[in-house]
């Protein structure tokens, strides 16, 4: 069954949660379908994504603590996949832990008025280390109230200290992000594009950041045709064939 839906109208790409029976709780199919995306969005000709969720009351709930994903970094845009493309999250309802962090690692946020963003962890007793870089995107202390406390961050508040770029009226999130990127779609993609990586690289990284960098570099080799044919001659006892692919 697929869990996410990727819908495409005007070089917009819309890319969707839809595993409402979970509330979007990030489990493997969940990260695996997500990270897809990614890699399509990155290699089509679409040149902005709209991340969102098919549920109104749930953005993300976080981690699936039945299914727990190897690895939900896969599915954060810019950490899985490297975009040189912007990404808005278009959010309401309940946006929590690991579902924070794909709205933090987007380029922009559209919230609707029923958002919620709470990162719970720290009363939990856990952490995957994602969120460290959300003091790069909010004032600092306000950043580590969030995190420390454990309390509900208000979408207002959020928009006051810059996190949400916009508050759209219930419902009419995922329509005012949508205009949004056709806005930005209808500008010189290779202009975008740059002025999106000279702004990324002037930003202070944290340590999932660097950490994806090798991980993106591995993942690349494990998936590539001269790993096969590697091993297949290995195998076979021959000399490899190697493409660079």
């Amino acid at each position: 069954m697929t869990v996410v839906r990727y819908e495409s109208a005007g070089h917009v790409a819309t890319i969707t949660m839809d595993r409402v029976s979970a509330h979007n709780a990030l489990n493997n199919a969940l990260c695996d379908e997500l990270r897809a995306a990614w890699l399509r969005f990155r290699d089509g000709e679409d040149r902005v994504a709209v991340l969102a969720s098919a549920e109104e009351a749930y953005f993300s709930v976080g981690a699936d603590v039945r299914d727990l994903p190897a690895n939900m970094w896969h599915a954060v845009p810019g950490l899985g996949v490297e975009l040189d493309k912007p990404v808005i999250a278009a959010t309401s309802g309940w946006v929590v832990g690991g579902g924070f962090v794909l709205v933090q690692m987007a380029d922009m946020c559209v919230a609707s008025e029923t958002t919620r963003f709470l990162y719970p962890e720290a009363r939990i007793g856990t952490t995957g280390g994602g969120i460290a870089s959300v003091v790069t995107r909010m004032p600092h202390k306000v950043a580590m109230e969030f995190l420390l406390v454990g309390e509900e961050l208000a979408v207002e508040r959020a928009y006051q200290v810059g996190f949400v770029n916009r508050i759209a009226p219930k419902g009419q999130h995922i329509a005012i992000a949508q205009e949004m990127a056709a806005k930005i779609a209808g500008n010189a993609p290779l202009v975008v594009q740059a002025l999106k990586k000279l702004a990324r690289d002037a930003m202070p990284r944290g340590p999932l950041d660097t950490v994806a960098d090798a991980r993106r570099v591995l993942d690349a080799i494990r998936e590539s045709d001269d790993l096969k044919e590697g091993v297949a001659a290995f195998r076979e006892k021959r000399k490899p064939e190697f493409k660079g692919k």
